[in-house]
């Protein structure tokens, strides 16, 4: 099996800025549970709270938490095919990403959010959260459309970020 902790994808690598497919029940079943089975190793090796799906090179609308630090999900560990609805006051606080590593930033978003998702079995569920799961649901979330947190920094932050993520992509240009 692959290195776990050289099985995150870093910023540059195109899967990352892909809008990911919806999982299509029962039909993807088989691979995705073997796919979250893998995404929870990677993260527990990374000692991270939320790994979405693009992260690990797969294109599909899914992301996994750990409920043990985060009690807001109860107990929730996979959301697949989520909708979220983020609102409340506006909140900074810093945030990393596994696909950015060694970078952090403060960065503003609501401080609640609505989430309809599917569990592993396809049964529905609905969440209303707040805190760290809020943030949480909204970067993991925003994978799945290929949007990476430094893209929601402002153009001053990322400009003084740029020789940093231009490293870790390997060389490439931002522009």
């Amino acid at each position: 099996m692959k290195n776990l902790l050289n099985a995150v994808r870093i910023i540059g690598d195109p899967v990352l800025r892909q809008k990911a497919r919806p999982v299509v029940f029962p039909d993807d079943v088989p691979e995705i549970t073997g796919l979250v089975r893998f995404m929870e190793k990677v993260l527990e090796s990374h000692d991270g709270l939320g790994l979405a799906a693009p992260q690990v090179g797969r294109s599909v609308r899914l992301f996994i938490a750990t409920p043990d630090r985060l009690e807001e999900l109860n107990g929730h560990v996979v959301f697949i095919n989520p909708e979220i609805e983020p609102y409340g006051e506006m909140e900074k606080r810093e945030e990393g990403c596994l696909s950015i590593p060694g970078i952090y930033e403060t960065l503003s978003r609501p401080s609640m959010v609505k989430i309809k998702a599917l569990d592993l079995r396809g049964n529905t569920f609905f969440l209303d959260v707040g805190d760290l799961g809020a943030r949480l649901i909204q970067h993991e979330n925003d994978h799945l459309d290929g949007i990476l947190y430094v893209d929601r920094l402002s153009p001053i932050k990322r400009k003084l970020l740029k020789g940093k993520l231009k490293k870790l992509r390997g060389g490439e240009s931002l522009d």
